[in-house]
């Protein structure tokens, strides 16, 4: 599924973030990432994300819940951490755009042990009960995590240079 599709799936009707219920919705999403841990995607995902939300994170899309919490079940299980700050906030309505920085610290691949850091954007739509029905990011996956990656980062690494 594109972007324009996802953004035509989500539209409804949502919380406005100007309200004190779309700032809390805000605030439960960027807590969730502040520290993603394995307990915390088990616990707070149906708190964060609508049934039918959509996640988009350039390596994959995933839609409803429970395959959203899946997905960040088995992201937070093979790091040793992964922690999002999230450094400026952009609202329109029921829309969010955030700028973050994502500190992957690895316990598996070529870089165990080690701390890499990606920046990206992140387009979050709310629905009416305050929670994610669209989370698409835009950030480098190559540098970000496929340059980390045993053959696939040597690859990756050769090209840019090339370029």
């Amino acid at each position: 599924m594109d972007y324009e599709a996802m953004l035509a799936k989500s539209a409804r009707s949502g919380v406005s973030l100007d309200t004190e219920a779309g700032a809390a919705a805000l605030e439960r999403f960027k807590r969730f990432f502040g520290n993603l841990t394995p307990e915390r995607v088990r616990n707070d995902a149906a708190f964060v994300y609508a049934a039918d939300a959509i996640l988009h994170d350039t390596l994959a899309t995933h839609e409803g819940v429970e395959a959203i919490q899946a997905y960040l079940l088995r992201t937070a299980e093979r790091a040793a951490g992964v922690k999002v700050d999230i450094l400026r906030v952009l609202t329109d309505g029921s829309d969010a755009f955030l700028v973050w920085r994502m500190d992957i610290t690895w316990s598996a691949f070529r870089q165990k042990g080690r701390t890499t850091r990606s920046h990206g954007m992140s387009h979050i739509r709310f629905d009416a009960d305050g929670k994610v029905a669209l989370h698409h990011d835009f950030w480098d996956s190559a540098s970000g995590f496929f340059e980390h990656l045993p053959l696939v980062g040597t690859l990756i690494r050769w090209i840019k240079r090339k370029v």
